[in-house]
């Protein structure tokens, strides 16, 4: 049998109260366009993708640990000390003059926590000490490094632990982004049916203020006729003014089903749409998704796989595993494997002057020299002391760079370091409270299913029961229609009363309103089945990127 169709809005011919806010125009959209208007201009999404990209911003804080560094650092130096040793400085204040060089560049690896260096460096000294033989001298040293931890902090380590939980949290933000848009367009469906069911509630109410003007009509007519009672039509008039105060509440109420649905619609106040009439154009039943024809069990496990919530959940607990993971890496002792490669350089301007013991024996070596002369033995060789300075030592920056390469003057170093920390408090609590959370996770989990299962039986005992409603509130219109019919026919043949006439459009006005509501229960309650089994955004066919 087919169910009984009502106007929206039947004629008026009384007055109507204006709707605040609301003009002529009017906008006609189906559910789908409101769900993707929506989706455009909702600013609770729009907020939600601004968390998405703080989440995108915090990863790149995170990989700053991997940055690069380099350093450059001159440093100008004059020292002054005093010395009591004479042969340092005569005068007991050795003059020292630096300009030093540093070039320095750090890197952290990705791979093990391995981190290399390398460092340059020139100093430019210059001083009064007669016993060096270049003065001034530069001796550049070039310097490679790498450090790798043999045991805590090779699997992980805090910025490594940092950069996936906040991988994580981005993960999360994605999924957090993903609730946001199917709770919003499950309170659109929700917000639409409203104003579908609202309207239509005030067509049911315009149309029993009708029949209470004509119910009316007809009993001025009698009354004038002398065939019915004058006091007949002061229970008419009372009975019609008592529907149009209920057809203004109904109005009300449709006011506020419109503003809701425009609250979730619109993009700011400014917006146009908050000027026009929303008429929707999705008047017909809803339909159920396919997937609940399966049985209960089925269901609750097709739920428990697409619930996004429970995605939540899993990375939350992929969060907490990565932070004890870096408790018990730092409760393990630290044991650290570095290598280091330096060359060195050295050159300088050689002095021309000799050095004091070179000036002291000088005069011996002069007279030796001539008494071997004249006993025919052969003269010492030079009076220098300590022999010359090698000719590749000589020279300026240029020389000092290229004794530097010149692989000559090498220094190659290997090590071990070793950290134990007997009792590391901080690590110990961060496992214990790791734990902790652990355990609250899986509590969550278990009472989130719990939760979508209630959700779901809830749901699909609100479809079966709400379309049985359908039913009896069908033909429970349906009788009242020909009651109301046949009670008025009475009343014009004088075999009925006012009182009987109006209580029949009563009882056809409350059975088309338990239409409408029935309806609306059964329209929300598959919206609330399509939530409860994951399908919100399939059913829309939305896809996130």
């Amino acid at each position: 049998m087919r169910p009984i169709v009502f106007s929206l809005f039947s004629v008026c011919l009384w007055a109507q109260a204006p709707r605040v806010g609301v003009g002529l125009t009017q906008t006609r959209l189906s559910l789908e366009d409101a769900v993707r208007q929506a989706l455009q201009n909702n600013l609770e999404i729009e907020i939600e993708r601004t968390n998405q990209e703080t989440a995108r911003r915090a990863i790149l804080g995170a990989r700053a640990y991997l940055d690069p560094l380099l350093r450059l650092q001159p440093l100008a130096e004059k020292r002054n000390t005093p010395t009591g040793n004479v042969l340092a400085a005569p005068d007991g204040k050795l003059v020292e003059n630096f300009f030093n060089t540093t070039l320095s560049y750090r890197q952290r690896l990705n791979w093990q926590a391995m981190s290399f260096h390398a460092d340059f460096d020139a100093v430019r000294q210059s001083t009064n000490n007669p016993f060096v033989a270049l003065n001034p001298f530069v001796t550049p040293r070039l310097v490679f490094g790498v450090t790798l931890p043999l045991w805590r902090d090779r699997k992980t380590d805090r910025e490594r632990t940092e950069l996936l939980v906040r991988r994580k949290q981005a993960d999360l933000s994605d999924i957090e982004f993903e609730l946001r848009v199917i709770d919003v367009v499950a309170r659109v469906e929700q917000a639409y049916y409203d104003l579908v069911a609202a309207r239509e509630d005030l067509g049911v109410y315009a149309e029993s203020v009708n029949l209470g003007r004509e119910q009316l009509e007809r009993t001025r007519r009698l009354i004038e006729a002398g065939s019915l009672a004058p006091v007949e039509l002061a229970a008419a008039e009372a009975e019609l003014e008592r529907r149009k105060d209920s057809y203004y509440s109904a109005l009300t109420q449709l006011n506020v089903a419109e503003n809701n649905l425009k609250l979730l619609l619109a993009g700011g106040r400014q917006e146009s749409l908050w000027k026009d009439e929303l008429v929707p154009t999705t008047t017909s039943r809803a339909e159920l998704p396919p997937e609940a024809k399966a049985d209960l069990g089925t269901l609750i496990s097709q739920a428990l796989a697409r619930r996004v919530e429970l995605r939540a959940i899993s990375v939350r607990k992929q969060v907490n595993d990565a932070q004890r993971d870096l408790a018990l890496n730092l409760r393990k002792p630290a044991v650290q494997l570095t290598a280091n490669y330096t060359n060195s350089g050295l050159a300088g301007t050689a002095l021309a002057t000799q050095n004091p013991f070179s000036a002291f024996n000088l005069l011996l070596v002069e007279r030796l020299n001539e008494l071997s002369k004249s006993a025919g033995l052969a003269p010492l060789a030079g009076g220098n002391f300590g022999g010359r300075v090698p000719a590749d030592l000589v020279g300026g920056y240029g020389q000092s760079l290229a004794n530097l390469f010149s692989g000559r003057f090498q220094t190659v170093q290997a090590g071990l370091s070793f950290d134990l920390n007997f009792r590391n408090s901080a690590a110990e609590s961060a496992l214990a409270q790791a734990a902790v959370a652990e355990r609250r996770i899986d509590l969550e989990r278990k009472r989130t299913e719990q939760a979508i299962e209630a959700q779901l039986r809830n749901a699909l005992q609100a479809v079966e029961t709400s379309q049985q409603r359908i039913l009896a509130a069908e033909a429970s219109a349906r009788a009242a229609k020909e009651k109301l019919d046949s009670e008025v026919r009475l009343f014009q043949t004088g075999e009925s009363t006012n009182f009987f006439v109006l209580t029949r459009q009563n009882e056809f006005a409350d059975s088309r309103r338990r239409v409408v509501l029935a309806t609306l229960e059964f329209n929300k309650s598959v919206a609330r089945l399509a939530f409860a089994l994951g399908l919100t955004l399939q059913t829309h066919q939305i896809r996130l990127q």
